[in-house]
């Protein structure tokens, strides 16, 4: 069977998708300063409730793998977008260092499966000769994310507030 251009779809809704997990990460530390204020968190707590995204991400790490081998990659990563861009959203609801740590909690644990789940469906849908230039472009886009990111939240920030860019950036996950 011919290879045929989905697969180019696929990696190209597949970079789109590692730039909007890398834009949810980083939208907490360009909105720290102003969640530390108005909440009078200190240093340390602050410290406890970013760690917990990594913790949720580490943890199921293995589990998201898993659940996307078990469901196939288009049924798993449908699922772990709309986590993990709840979660993203929800963050903004936070009422408590408790609250806010729980939130980012689970939206490490919804993001855990992205890049396993991911990666099984480029290595279905890209040919072997173009496999390493699949991860290559998936990574970069990713980092562009981050990269971007905080001009953009602290634009809406000072138009908006804090709580907004979180809303936007897990309505980007939703429009994804």
């Amino acid at each position: 069977m011919r290879p045929t251009r989905v697969r180019h779809i696929v990696l190209w809704l597949t970079v789109v998708a590692y730039l909007i997990t890398y834009m949810d990460r980083v939208v907490i530390s360009s909105a720290a300063p102003l969640i530390r204020e108005e909440f009078g968190f200190d240093l340390i707590t602050m410290g406890w409730i970013l760690a917990s995204f990594r913790w949720g991400y580490a943890l199921f790490q293995i589990p998201g793998g898993w659940f996307g081998d078990r469901f196939g990659p288009r049924k798993a990563l449908t699922a772990i977008v709309v986590v993990w861009s709840f979660f993203t959203a929800a963050t903004a609801l936070a009422w408590s260092a408790m609250s806010m740590a729980a939130f980012r909690f689970l939206f490490g644990l919804g993001e855990a499966g992205a890049f396993p789940t991911a990666t099984r469906s480029l290595s279905r849908w890209m040919l072997p000769t173009e496999r390493g230039f699949a991860q290559g472009v998936t990574h970069a886009g990713s980092r562009l994310g981050a990269a971007l990111t905080p001009p953009i939240v602290v634009a809406l920030m000072v138009a908006f507030g804090w709580r907004t860019p979180f809303f936007v950036f897990g309505s980007m996950g939703l429009a994804w």
